[in-house]
């Protein structure tokens, strides 16, 4: 019975250890691409290292995107901001959140 629990921990932290492994390579590539994203799309205005947005929640950042891209009349520097984000879909639009959340201010 011993050898069985010790070998079904064992499998169950492998299968945790590969889980987590591939949850850190995912969120290394979002950020790459959200920074590749960001630089050629955002940081013209928001400048490359964007103080009052750096570090917030990726849910929060999102949101704020989502709501500038699906404004009705946006005028002055949000109509340029919308016409970026209108050519990304939701997974570029969380790669760029996700690159933000992870900068330090």
């Amino acid at each position: 019975m011993t050898r069985y629990l010790r070998h079904g921990i064992l499998m169950l932290a492998a299968i945790l250890l590969v889980a987590g492994v591939q949850t850190v390579v995912a969120q290394d590539a979002a950020q790459k691409k959200g920074a590749e994203l960001y630089a050629n799309l955002c940081a013209s205005c928001h400048t490359p290292t964007p103080a009052k947005m750096m570090g917030k929640p990726v849910e929060a950042l999102t949101a704020g995107m989502d709501k500038v891209k699906n404004m009705s009349s946006p005028s002055g520097p949000l109509l340029k901001m919308q016409e970026n984000l209108k050519t990304l879909n939701a997974e570029q639009i969380n790669d760029i959140a996700v690159y933000i959340n992870q900068l330090k201010p």
